[in-house]
């Protein structure tokens, strides 16, 4: 009998221990104490939790509420972003809205992402698909175009995502400038700072040099915003038939102008025309 009241204790701490793992894997010895507390603050609810390790970050697949996630932190446990999939259904009606109202309305919705970053916006990604062709497209919460990526054949993770941080001239330029904009990305190559703002509905690109300067702000204009002395330049110059493909507005420290992006059949040229209409 004593035997049997052993057997049963033994059985229900087992049951209890394989409860209270939620079925997760052990923690593997390369994530440091550090990330597994900031993940655990983060998600307390998590269950299937899984590790893994790519380039410089800690990667961790698990589910909160029955829903996919993919989180990303370094080994100090500092978080840099979580992938969620969701259904279309539950973006944020803005972003269904400009979808349904796009030119990719009638595409295969493959896929949908919720990219939460830190320290930037966070970005919808609807993949769509017809025939041989997918595309990628982000949206702002407020459903806002934001990045357009043709011919996307997957992603590791959005690992290229990931923004940097800038440093704090980059940051009080952007504040001083542009008080309400929104970040959407931020990159660092070569020296050179890229920062993707959300201007109220434009979206801008910044360049910094190594030591946090401005050199230049690009914003994407429809090519109808393009000043009349603009396009009486192009219709004036050898490339009159040549179709717009691209317009936007550059500003540097030593002037501004438009680059118009014009192409005819495989043919290719960019133009810059100042606020006047001459060709530089």
């Amino acid at each position: 009998m004593m035997k049997n009241v052993f057997l049963l204790a033994a059985l229900s701490l087992c049951l209890f221990q394989s409860c209270d793992n939620d079925d997760n894997e052990p923690v593997p010895g390369y994530v440091s104490a550090e990330t597994k507390a900031a993940f655990d603050e983060k998600y307390p609810s998590a269950k299937d939790v899984e590790w893994e390790t790519r380039n410089d970050y800690l990667i961790v697949d698990f589910k909160q509420d029955k829903v996919e996630k993919e989180a990303w932190f370094d080994n100090s446990g500092v978080w840099y972003m979580t992938e969620t999939d969701i259904p279309f259904a539950q973006l944020p009606d803005a972003v269904k809205t400009a979808f349904r109202q796009s030119d990719y309305s009638t595409w295969k919705v493959d896929d949908v992402d919720m990219i939460e970053r830190r320290g930037v916006e966070t970005v919808y990604v609807i993949e769509v698909e017809q025939g041989n062709s997918e595309v990628d497209l982000y949206y702002s919460p407020d459903g806002i175009l934001v990045r357009t990526v043709l011919d996307a054949d997957g992603n590791d993770g959005y690992e290229d995502f990931i923004p940097s941080q800038p440093s704090s001239s980059v940051e009080a330029y952007i504040k001083e400038d542009y008080p309400s904009a929104r970040i959407l990305d931020i990159d660092r190559e070569k020296g050179m700072t890229e920062v993707e703002i959300l201007d109220g509905t434009v979206c801008r690109e910044l360049l910094f040099n190594d030591g946090g300067a401005w050199m230049q702000t690009k914003t994407e204009l429809r090519i109808s915003a393009l000043p009349d002395a603009v396009m009486a330049a192009i219709k004036a110059s050898q490339y009159a038939t040549y179709k717009i493909d691209d317009a936007d507005f550059i500003e540097t420290p030593d002037g501004e102008w438009y680059l118009v992006e014009l192409e005819s059949g495989d043919r290719e040229v960019n133009l810059r025309i100042d606020a006047l209409g001459n060709i530089l």
